[in-house]
């Protein structure tokens, strides 16, 4: 049962190149069908921009028939989490010169150009399209135009392993009237190919 585990995340900051370790928190709430974790609210995962590198380690003690205490790991691969760069707005220190109103106005400033940041990097990275590639049978997410997360195979994901039609090219040929589309021109025949079905 993983969720008896303590589940530990180590990682490397991108640009210090410390080592650091956090215990994950298993969440009450479940990730579509999977557990949950959280990281804690005082982690130093995002200090850093940059590719951070990571892996999970589940250990557990727990006790066989016979009595004996058991050491149970699992440990996953390491894997690559990239934290984008915007400028660090909440460093800002007011001028001390400044009168305590100005000092808060430059405070509040900074705050909603730290928000707007964060606005424009989410936008920036957010999924706007999906994909297919006719030449490798693929479906890819984009943001922008460019490629997010892994293409996946169309033909895989079909059982009988039937090519999918590409509803902007060449419709299929009927073999009924073999005049290359899927108009049929008979009148009194009982042919499965409608006017507006394409066949998968």
């Amino acid at each position: 049962d993983m969720s008896q585990c303590v589940v530990t995340m180590r990682y490397l900051l991108p640009i210090s190149k410390e080592f650091k370790t956090e215990t994950l928190v298993l969440s009450d709430e479940k990730y579509e069908e999977y557990l949950k974790y959280v990281l804690p609210v005082d982690t130093c995962f995002t200090k850093e921009w940059g590719d951070i590198e990571l892996n999970l380690t589940f250990t557990m003690l727990d006790v066989d028939a016979d009595g004996n205490i058991v050491q149970r790991i699992r440990k996953t691969e390491n894997h690559i989490l990239t934290i984008t760069k915007i400028p660090d707005w909440d460093s800002i220190i007011p001028d001390s010169s400044l009168a305590a109103l100005d000092q808060r106005i430059i405070m509040q400033s900074a705050q909603i150009k730290a928000l707007e940041s964060l606005a424009n990097t989410l936008d920036s990275n957010s999924v706007d399209n999906l994909v297919y590639n006719e030449n490798d049978e693929t479906l890819q997410l984009t943001a922008k135009g460019v490629g997010v997360g892994d293409k996946v195979s169309v033909r895989d994901m079909l059982d009988d392993g039937i090519p999918v039609v590409d509803l902007n090219g060449k419709p299929n040929e009927n073999p009924e009237d073999g005049n290359g589309d899927n108009n049929c021109n008979c009148d009194d025949c009982d042919c499965e190919y409608d006017n507006n079905v394409v066949e998968f």
